[in-house]
């Protein structure tokens, strides 16, 4: 059981940087023979692998065809970045609560890789996930981290494949700047509502990208 477990994760990871590499193009079949002879693994996990990315809605199945990606609405958009900015403004709540000066210390560091001009898009959405991340580390609400999770895992596919277009790396650096000035302040409202209309403004800006 735990060999599978691991090989769909590591199956998962593959179709995830293939997506992330522009390997794979909306509407695009993935093929589970294509997989099994390029990882050298059997049929089982790749089939389990595809099934949790269909239920994540990065990858769409479709009766009597197969597994394709998805081509993902407006509508899927707006909603995957709502339901990040809600669950993860609540989250962070619990970083005003225990936070300390090391906290603050990490998050500028994040905050200054990121803004390096010899960033591709990739680190740049690397470098933003353990920023934001790393703010969580104090929430507890185990079920709520799952759903965030899972709606990371496609929220960062749609800012990868758009974010040149959305902001440059100054502006990267001024709206996450705005975070950890809101995250000093310790004041858990504002930084539940920063939070909130940060994803908020981005899931908007994708959507009037397309």
């Amino acid at each position: 059981m735990i060999k599978n477990i691991s090989l769909k994760n590591k199956i998962i990871e593959y179709i995830y940087e293939a997506i992330l590499n522009n390997e794979y193009k909306q509407n695009e079949q993935i093929k589970e023979n294509f997989i099994a002879i390029k990882l050298e693994v059997s049929r089982a996990p790749i089939r389990e692998a595809l099934s949790e990315l269909v239920s994540l809605g990065i990858l769409e199945q479709v009766q009597n065809r197969g597994v394709f990606l998805k081509n993902i609405s407006s509508s899927d958009i707006l909603n995957t970045y709502e339901s990040k900015g809600l669950i993860e403004g609540f989250l962070a709540r619990s970083f005003a609560s225990y936070a300390n000066e090391k906290d603050i210390s990490v998050l500028e560091e994040y905050l200054y890789l990121m803004c390096s001009k010899d960033n591709n898009a990739k680190e740049v959405a690397e470098l933003g996930k353990k920023f934001h991340k790393y703010y969580l580390k104090y929430a507890k609400n185990t079920v709520l981290l799952d759903v965030l999770e899972k709606l990371n895992k496609k929220s960062l596919l749609l800012f990868s494949q758009n974010w040149s277009k959305l902001y440059t790396l100054e502006e990267i650096k001024n709206r996450h700047k705005k975070i950890l000035d809101v995250l000093k302040s310790l004041d858990k409202e504002n930084i539940e509502n920063t939070i909130k209309d940060h994803y908020f403004e981005t899931g908007s800006k994708i959507v009037l990208l397309r």
